[in-house]
């Protein structure tokens, strides 16, 4: 589409012409000629031309000189020619200096040369680069519209685009995960290469976007000699099909988590299915019916600026990602506020979902991400519990873990055993309120923190010296609070059956105030 200042100096018309500075601007695309020959109002000049004058008025006025080639570099322009024997005998020393300086070639046409002769000179490469573009811009937009139409997906048009230019190509989506591609830029490639290698090369990159979304990147590599600008045409047609694949994909993807939905609900709600539809559904979904299952809820913090929606479809596109690469399946069903994944129970599921908390962290630090796991079942058809389980570990996560962790139902701590009671404030209360209730009452009345020691006491597992430093207390004031204690609860701290039941008191009470705050 552009010729550099090196190349039209070697056209036969501008044989006559001669480089007198700025050599090391020679590489500067020309893409248009413009002639000026009152130089007044250089603002008005564009990137990228090639300016022509006859240098009328800069004989005589050494300022206007010095401010000139300062002032086109700043417009970035590619190149000045004087046509000399006018108004200039010869280009002045001081302009070449600056043209030195400034990288900006500076050009002595002879004055029996006509402008017409090195316009038409520069022009017609550059007018039958643009014939030559176009022609190839349609070849291209042909091809990968094969490519597309193919049904090979992104991988057919990112291969289209590495056999179309002769580079290494990549695709990578908006979460940073590399979809397909030829490129040779993972890390431990990367550092196998030398810095001068990567120097010689050439890495363009376009954001594959469509409706302010973006989809991804597509990266084209070559080295630097071998580079044209005709590879850019390509590039941005491959990331315009990217694009219309994407938006496709997410259709398709759209319609399956809708079917994938309806199934996971009739689990979750222990609809009764007969054995062939299960078996049925199952295979259409690509989800297998044989060995053991869990279900993860996952709950995101919403805020102002991004609603429960937004950040529900971050999930599900990070979740699909890890698990696609994998080739892992799993069932989703999408609730207001929660996300519920029926996945098999391996240690390869168990890894995914660490790495999608990890990713999740770096990606939405400032979102909390909480992830509850069921205890496993032996078959799809009993997950009506499962799920209640995993839903109460998200209800439980602040009191045991931080964000982002996983919270597995039979990791709990002993809070699973008050999952019975979890539903009503009144059953978590008639467990604890017998034996804390009294301790309340005193430390009420008396200022005292009876509560607070057998809370610390039963921590350290009955050590009273470790108790009394937790405490910064003496231990003749905690052997004083644990009579106390006994006392006002009836229990033998030295039973280690009746220690349980204080321990599961607290916890109790623990979790009323959590699923129950008071208002």
């Amino acid at each position: 589409m552009t010729i550099t200042i090196r190349e039209a100096l070697k056209l036969p018309d501008m044989v006559q012409t001669r480089l007198v500075g700025g050599a090391e601007g020679l590489d500067n695309p020309i893409r248009w000629v413009t002639i000026v020959e009152v130089l007044e109002d250089v603002g008005r000049l564009q990137e990228g031309e090639f300016l022509i004058t006859t240098g009328f008025g800069l004989a005589e006025d050494a300022k206007r000189r010095a401010s000139l080639i300062p002032a086109l570099a700043k417009q970035k322009l590619s190149g000045i020619a004087f046509h000399t024997g006018f108004y200039l005998r010869e280009i002045p020393v001081d302009l070449i200096e600056m043209a030195d300086r400034h990288h900006l070639p500076l050009i002595e046409i002879p004055v029996e040369m006509n402008f017409s002769t090195i316009t038409k000179a520069i022009l017609q490469p550059i007018v039958n680069r643009q014939f030559e573009t176009l022609a190839y811009s349609q070849a291209i937009h042909r091809q990968m519209i094969e490519a597309a139409l193919s049904k090979g997906g992104l991988r057919a048009i990112v291969e289209k685009l590495a056999s179309l230019t002769g580079g290494r190509v990549s695709l990578t989506d908006a979460l940073g995960f590399k979809v397909y591609g030829n490129h040779e830029g993972d890390a431990g490639q990367q550092a196998d290469r030398s810095g001068k290698d990567q120097e010689k090369e050439q890495i363009h990159t376009v954001e594959i976007r469509a409706h302010r979304e973006k989809f991804g990147t597509l990266r084209l590599a070559k080295p630097r000699e071998e580079w044209k600008d005709l590879d850019d045409v390509a590039l941005q047609h491959a990331a315009t099909l990217c694009a219309m694949e994407y938006i496709k994909e997410n259709a398709v993807a759209a319609t399956e988590w809708r079917l994938k939905g309806d199934f996971v609900e009739e689990l979750l709600s222990g609809t009764e299915l007969a054995p062939a539809e299960l078996e049925s559904r199952c295979r259409m979904l690509g989800y297998p019916l044989s060995g053991a299952h869990f279900v993860a809820a996952v709950q995101v913090e919403a805020s102002v600026d991004r609603s429960s929606f937004e950040l529900h479809q971050a999930c599900i596109t990070l979740m699909k990602r890890l698990f696609d690469s994998h080739n892992r399946p799993y069932l989703l069903r999408e609730r207001p506020h929660s996300l519920f994944f029926i996945m098999p129970h391996d240690q390869t599921s168990l890894a995914l979902l660490e790495q999608f908390a990890a990713r999740w962290d770096r990606l939405h630090r400032e979102h909390d991400l909480r992830i509850g796991l069921s205890s496993p079942r032996g078959r799809l058809t009993e997950l009506d519990e499962a799920v209640q389980e995993a839903l109460f570990a998200l209800q439980a996560y602040p009191l045991l873990v931080r964000s982002p962790a996983l919270l597995s139902y039979q990791q709990m701590q002993g809070y699973q055993f008050l999952f019975p009671y979890h539903h009503k404030a009144e059953m978590l209360e008639a467990i604890w309120k017998p034996f804390l209730e009294p301790l309340l009452r005193y430390d009420q009345k008396h200022k005292q923190q009876l509560l607070e020691t057998l809370d610390m006491y039963l921590m350290h597992n009955g050590n009273g010296l470790q108790t009394s430093q937790a405490l910064y207390i003496h231990r003749h004031t905690l052997t004083y609070r644990l009579a106390q204690i006994r006392e006002k609860t009836g229990c033998d701290l030295d039973d280690a059956h009746q220690r349980w039941q204080l321990q599961l008191a607290l916890m109790a009470r623990r979790l009323q105030e959590q699923l129950f705050p008071p208002e």
